[in-house]
């Protein structure tokens, strides 16, 4: 780090002189403009070009890309934060179109907007600063918070529509999942938090990333948990189901008290978060010796079951540690 001494000019106005190998490197010269941006940590950001950035263009060549090779190239690119994708082979299938089209539909903001025979350009219409993380991270607990619910609820009363429908939930969670993993990429690059909600540092966003993860999991185990009750052949017995339920609302309690830890900075209700994963694994426990009277292929679905409860637990206590973790921090 550079010190430079402040100086006065004009009687009010406060001047520092940029260096001079910087400068040079990044082009500016005598006249030029630049960006200045205060943070909320209360330093200034200095930008050397304050012009509207050029989309930034990423191009694929999927010749001989088919399924998820070609959907994880695709996803890559998503989060890499370009703004335009362009997909060219000598001949794009039909299948790979298919493919394409299935997973543009699975991210938030790129949209095709020109397809040929041997090209496909895929352009990004949203502009991520003009969405809040608190706000994706909150909507993504908000439905992995009712898929965990109504999956509970669909095993218990042997719902199979309800059921499918929280399985099909489950990719909403994943689009805003990816959306924040860009946003984090974006802001990690450029050095600027990009959050249209001004009092977002990079310790809050990096945070608020940290706990999108188990959220996304949380919804995965949701979603299983209602593909094991479309498996099932038979109603549960009344016992059976009101332990299920019994420990499906207290993995609900704890994710919700770890999520409303990490949104309001108490350290305390993040420990009493932690300290309920102890009475959750007392009810599995009682489950687990439970299924050993049932039907073997009924148990060991349920089992799936139990497993799948333990680890909403154990994700539900991932974001309250890191709800505890963002709290000491903005103590610095």
């Amino acid at each position: 780090m550079e010190i430079r001494k402040i100086q006065r000019t004009g009687g009010s106005t406060y001047i520092v002189s940029l260096p001079k190998q910087w400068a040079d490197h990044v082009g500016l010269t005598s006249g030029m403009n630049v960006g200045i941006t205060t943070r909320p940590d209360g330093s200034l950001l200095i930008s050397p070009d304050i012009s509207p950035p050029s989309p930034t263009k990423k191009q694929l060549d999927v010749t001989d890309r088919t399924g998820d090779v070609l959907v994880r190239e695709i996803i890559a690119s998503y989060i890499a934060g370009f703004n335009v994708i362009e997909l060219v082979s000598k001949r794009i299938t039909a299948e790979q179109k298919q493919t394409i089209r299935q997973i543009i539909h699975k991210l938030i903001g790129p949209e095709i907007v020109e397809e040929t025979a041997d090209r496909m350009i895929v352009q990004d219409m949203l502009n991520p600063g003009e969405l809040s993380l608190r706000q994706s991270v909150r909507r993504m607990y908000l439905i992995a918070s009712s898929m965990q619910t109504d999956a509970i609820h669909a095993l218990a009363s042997g719902d199979t529509d309800l059921a499918m429908d929280v399985s099909s939930r489950d990719d909403e969670v994943d689009r805003l999942y990816l959306l924040i993993e860009k946003q984090l990429r974006i802001m990690l690059r450029s050095g600027q938090v990009i959050d249209s909600q001004k009092d977002m540092t990079p310790d809050m966003s990096l945070d608020l990333s940290l706990a999108a993860r188990p959220l996304e999991k949380i919804a995965d185990h949701a979603r299983k948990i209602a593909l094991i009750t479309i498996s099932l052949k038979k109603q549960l017995p009344a016992d059976v189901v009101g332990m299920f339920r019994g420990a499906g609302q207290s993995a609900s309690e704890l994710v919700e008290n770890s999520v409303d830890s990490l949104f309001s900075s108490d350290i305390d209700k993040a420990n009493n978060s932690i300290g309920m994963k102890m009475e959750m694994n007392k009810a599995l426990h009682a489950i687990d010796k439970k299924l050993v009277t049932l039907d073997s292929r009924d148990a060991l679905h349920l089992r799936i079951v139990s497993d799948s409860i333990d680890r909403i637990g154990d994700y539900g206590t991932n974001i309250a540690e890191i709800a505890i973790n963002s709290t000491i921090s903005k103590s610095v």
